[in-house]
């Protein structure tokens, strides 16, 4: 099971201005809209079979997160140093894991490449798009981790990646992208919200479904009262994990 993440941060006061400064076009291909790589969260294995979550692929979530963290505080050198540790990761150990665990081959590459995207954009692309590509890595745990034995759903892992994509797609003033993520968050929700429920979360399944209406209020905005509501966001997915390993 994914350790627990530490806090979020939101943007650094860099974030906003960096992107009116003119990020857009470096941005366009940087990372999948969001659903273009969806698959199945489940998987046909039992989970008396599955392997437990190897550190190999936490590391490479860690690392990716911790991307996103550093670009949205501008600190570019802790991004360059951050990528090259993603990069490696991603053609480790994590590889073989994956593939003993039944994930695709096709999908372990499509890690590999999205690693080194980043690799490639860390030193001079506009900082958003470099976390924009990390968040592209992010998009793949759920599916990893599905894999894998763990108490946390791994659709829970989704609503964290689709929050911070609404998030950075806001930042880069792209619209149509913020409507796509949010419209995803609140079809995934839909799903996630028995579960949490089930597990005596009614409490925090409450808390996000307040979250996932504001984030459909804010869409038409895609400002920074949306940006803000993504953060808090992140911070009730940690409370939904929570429900199911506390």
């Amino acid at each position: 099971m994914p350790a627990l993440r530490r806090p979020r941060c939101g943007p650094a006061p860099f974030a906003a201005s960096a992107v009116a400064a003119g990020t857009l076009a470096g941005l366009l291909a940087v990372a999948a809209p969001p659903g273009r790589t969806a698959v199945a969260l489940g998987s046909t294995a039992s989970l008396q079979s599955k392997a437990p979550v190897p550190a190999s692929l936490t590391d490479v979530e860690s690392a990716a997160e911790d991307i996103v963290d550093f670009a949205l505080s501008g600190d570019r050198r802790s991004v360059i140093a951050k990528a090259a540790t993603l990069e490696a990761a991603a053609g480790g150990s994590v590889s073989t894991a994956l593939a003993h665990a039944g994930v695709p081959s096709a999908r372990v590459a499509l890690l590999k490449t999205r690693a080194s995207r980043v690799a490639q954009l860390a030193r001079a692309a506009p900082l958003v798009g470099v976390a924009l590509a990390a968040n592209a890595v992010s998009e793949l745990m759920p599916s990893f981790y599905a894999r894998f034995q763990g108490r946390v759903p791994a659709s829970i892992f989704m609503l964290d990646y689709l929050d911070r994509e609404a998030q950075l797609r806001s930042l880069a003033r792209q619209p149509d992208q913020v409507a796509a993520a949010v419209k995803e968050l609140g079809q995934t929700w839909v799903q996630v919200q028995p579960k949490v429920v089930s597990a005596g979360g009614a409490r925090e399944a409450a808390a996000y479904r307040a979250h996932v209406s504001a984030m459909k209020r804010l869409v038409s905005r895609g400002n920074a009262a949306l940006q803000a509501e993504a953060v808090r966001g992140l911070a009730l997915v940690d409370e939904l994990e929570q429900v199911f390993t506390a």
